[in-house]
């Protein structure tokens, strides 16, 4: 574009309208021949109108107006002499007057208040025109707040001194969504905006008006397409966010898992040891193996069933029953257990509900029943109270399972049914189980065309668990194990465990294999024991309840005895971490269960052996 096209020349009306008149102008250009024209204009009128000029520009920028200014006539050399021109590099002025790559006020006052004083005093018209390219630099390094900061620092000084100023912005730096918000507050710091030459370029209303309307309806499209792509960033962000915790969730389940089958495992093989090492105990150890087996059997049935249910493998064969027989066959079922741990499990049945039929299949609804039983029976303190409750409500039957436990936490509560998900649990694991009860009961209640829902007023606060169904009509022999390495000595050994059976079980063992054994149910016991009783190996249980075994671990490593103790943890965590974390706890061996006996009965029989 020439010097003389006036299409060119609407920064001029603005600048031009008389030396009195302060602004500041921001200029966006598409090519760098536009910007130099344009500032060459801007600059070279001033200074043949008698005013001041300052050039705050890149080398390249400083060299093509310097050139363009002097094919006017003008001579550079001479106006800087006289103090009506000055000439700084950006990059060099821009470090000058910023603080830790921000621009500072004090120092910015320094530099350009006092350049500003210099021209206008050199000048007869006593007004200064500039062209300042730090904010652009600034720009380019992605310092959108910095270069905001340095905009409001001339409008500060421009409402102080006499001249006017003009920012140049190449429109390319703002290509992206975020910067259309920065766009705005750029503009909204200068007095005037000048569009790039694309725009200025039209020299007649009809054309401009065409263009503003094309710019509207690309504008109108950006701003559809940037809310669409931030609903879908934002979903995919939500999607991410789900199944981290999914996994999350998942890599739990399995390390419950692995603890949940060891410890039945461990138990049983303990048990069938001992039977198979003294015949006068087979009668208890096999009364031991058959309870630990059918847990193992509740775990497996438990995992089969999520996976018939999620795969949609499983058929109901349905029909219709009366809803309080199986709500009572439900709790027969549970009671034994409820009651060996001191609760009370009472039917609330109001007569007119035993005229209640429901169809189903009633294995799998007595199943669902139970779950919720048992759920609320691991939950709830001794002499605790479960009330299963039958009602009538419309042409649904609600069934509720209601207990006075430790309660459910609010941000629990929502992903209560959802499958691995569990509340905090507890290193001990001492109430068992895998968690995946609730979302059997869930998946089951919804093939029946019915829902279930969770309540609880917090922690502490108990629980109550809601069925609603729709009204019809009115109202292997295991092989044995060789036996072990024959003993090489007795030793004195204290178990530390909580889980009834596996204590018992390895108490026996290691009798049979003579030694010397106490057990104790937790840590406080085993320190009380400890108080009055020198051990040469402690196998402690990680996950025992009130006092984990680490934290045993440190007790027992402070006695003063502590150093002809050998320390065994025996536990169903098995990562390289948990062996790592059982070493630097003060335990001597990590042993996962089931425990391999050969392994431990040379630790026994060899106590000067290096931890390992």
């Amino acid at each position: 574009m020439s010097l003389d096209d006036s299409s060119a020349d609407q920064p001029l009306t603005v600048l031009d309208s008389g030396h009195d008149s302060s602004s500041h102008l921001v200029q966006f250009y598409e090519n760098d021949a536009y910007l130099v024209d344009s500032v060459s204009r801007i600059i070279g009128n001033g200074l043949a109108d008698d005013e001041g000029a300052i050039i705050i520009a890149t080398d390249s920028h400083r060299e093509a107006i310097a050139g363009r200014l002097q094919t006017r006539g003008l001579d550079i050399s001479a106006l800087c002499r006289q103090g009506r021109l000055l000439i700084l590099d950006a990059g060099e002025t821009l470090a000058k007057m910023s603080l830790d790559d921000y621009p500072n006020a004090a120092r910015f006052e320094d530099l350009i208040a006092a350049a500003i004083t210099k021209t206008n005093a050199a000048s007869p018209r006593h007004f200064t025109r500039a062209f300042g390219e730090m904010v652009a630099l600034l720009w380019a390094e992605g310092k959108r707040d910095a270069a905001l900061r340095l905009e409001a620092l001339w409008n500060g000084l421009n409402q102080r001194m006499s001249f006017s100023l003009v920012c140049g912005y190449p429109l390319n730096s703002f290509s992206t969504a975020l910067d259309g918000d920065y766009l705005v507050k750029v503009c909204a710091e200068h007095s005037h905006v000048i569009p790039a030459e694309s725009y200025a370029a039209l020299t007649n209303l009809d054309e401009r008006q065409r263009s503003i309307t094309y710019l509207q309806q690309k504008a109108q499209l950006l701003e559809t397409e940037v809310a669409m792509r931030k609903q879908v960033e934002a979903s995919l962000r939500s999607k991410v966010t789900e199944l981290a915790e999914a996994d999350r969730r998942k890599n739990e389940f399995l390390a419950m898992l692995g603890h949940e089958l060891r410890n039945p495992l461990s138990a049983v093989l303990n048990a069938i040891t001992a039977a198979d090492l003294d015949e006068s105990r087979r009668d208890r150890a096999i009364d031991i193996a058959r309870r630990q087996t059918a847990q193992l059997a509740r775990l497996v049935d438990d995992l089969l069933d999520v996976a018939r249910i999620t795969q949609g493998r499983i058929a109901l064969r349905k029909a219709t029953v009366g809803v309080v027989d199986i709500v009572e066959q439900a709790v027969e079922q549970t009671r034994a257990a409820a009651e060996a741990r001191q609760q009370r499990l009472v039917i609330i049945a109001p007569p007119e509900s035993r005229g209640i039929r429901v169809d189903v299949d009633s294995a799998r609804m007595q199943q669902v029943i139970s779950n919720l039983i048992q759920n609320a029976s691991k939950f709830t303190p001794a002499r605790g109270r479960i009330e299963v409750t039958v009602r009538r409500q419309g042409a649904d039957v609600a069934v509720r399972v209601r207990d006075t436990g430790i309660g459910i936490a609010p941000e629990m509560l929502p992903r209560i049914f959802d499958l691995f998900a569990q509340g905090d649990v507890a290193m001990d694991r001492s109430q068992g189980g895998l968690g995946i009860g609730l979302t059997l009961v869930k998946q089951l209640v919804k093939m029946h065309g019915g829902r279930v829902e969770a309540r609880s007023e917090g922690l502490g606060a108990g629980s109550e668990f809601e069925i609603s169904l729709p009204i019809v009509g009115d109202p292997v022999k295991d092989k044995p194990l060789e036996n072990a390495a024959a003993t090489q000595g007795s030793s004195r050994v204290l178990i530390v465990e909580d889980n009834a059976d596996a204590a018992e079980s390895m108490h026996m063992l290691l009798e049979l294999l003579g030694h010397q054994v106490r057990v104790a149910p937790d840590g406080f016991v085993a320190l009380d024991i400890l108080a009055e009783n020198t051990f040469d190996v402690i196998i402690v249980d990680i996950g025992l309840p009130a006092m984990d075994g680490y934290t045993l671990a440190g007790h027992i490593r402070a006695l003063p005895a502590a150093g002809n103790i050998r320390l065994v943890a025996l536990t169903g965590y098995g990562q390289d971490e948990d062996r790592r974390r059982a070493l630097a706890a003060g335990f001597d061996h990590h042993i996962v269960k089931p425990v391999d006996i050969d392994r431990l009965q040379a630790l026994l029989a060899d106590r000067s052996t290096a931890a390992n």
